[in-house]
């Protein structure tokens, strides 16, 4: 098999609330709202609001939220404003709650959020503080670490990171060193640690891992493994199958 591309890690994903999208339900979230105006409530019925599309309605409650007194509407306002695009504005919404919530335990998320987007969607090395603060927290930051060391000429530092991440079973780092395990030859190391990823909920892995067992010319396992890959929603394993006669392959 010719060259294939691998997912370098896991794309961090806003949390969704199941289901929030029919009007009925959206209804009883404003009710709620309604009649308890909470740090629960608000949120839940913004995010109600997020999924049927008004966005702008979702921020005003997430202000109102936040106007209380409840960090929770700085959260979701932060991640509303980062799903439209616009990354400095959540970045600046998430450090200013972390500098509210002072010595509070929440503050190492917020920050490594904050660091995680600053590195993430920006190349920002200035998020190093940030993601070391918040790796605990928000494992996203212990990965995002991880690969700024890395990209830094720390790759041993960078490493062990990584490695610490897996051994307290943080999933966002397991495909990243995964990935440095089979560049480096490491391929049942590599092997074991990308079905381990899987089965602890990162469906990504599947794909490298069938590249992984083309490369160790296991086609039959591999073809498998493209599929369960397809069926978690990975582009690329579907990218891969729209362009395969069906009948070449056997699921």
């Amino acid at each position: 098999m010719s060259a294939v591309e691998v997912r370098a890690g896991s794309t961090a994903a806003r949390p969704t609330v199941d289901g929030v999208q029919e009007d009925v339900e959206l209804r009883t979230l404003r009710e709620a709202w309604s009649t308890a105006r909470d740090g629960v409530t608000g949120t839940r019925y913004a995010e109600g609001l997020r999924a049927a599309g008004e966005i702008e309605a979702a921020i005003a409650v997430c202000r109102e939220v936040a106007e209380l007194g409840y960090f929770a509407g700085w959260y979701e306002w932060a991640w509303l404003e980062h799903g439209r695009g616009d990354v400095r504005r959540a970045i600046g919404l998430m450090e200013e709650v972390a500098e509210l919530l002072d010595d509070d335990p929440d503050r190492a998320y917020a920050l490594g959020v904050a660091g995680h987007w600053r590195w993430d969607d920006l190349s920002d090395v200035g998020s190093e503080p940030l993601l070391r603060v918040g790796m605990d927290a928000y494992p996203d930051a212990r990965a995002d670490l991880a690969h700024l060391l890395m990209a830094t000429g720390r790759r041993e530092e960078g490493l062990r990171v990584l490695a610490d991440g897996v051994r307290d079973g943080q999933v966002a780092c397991m495909l990243p060193l995964a990935n440095i395990l089979s560049e480096d030859g490491e391929k049942e190391a590599a092997e074991a640690l990308y079905r381990r990823a899987f089965e602890a909920g990162d469906s990504y892995s599947a794909w490298n891992l069938a590249v992984l067992l083309w490369e160790t010319g296991r086609g039959d396992e591999a073809e498998q493994w493209v599929w369960k890959a397809a069926e978690g929603g990975d582009d690329l394993a579907i990218g891969y199958l729209s362009d395969v006669d069906p009948s070449d392959l056997d699921r």
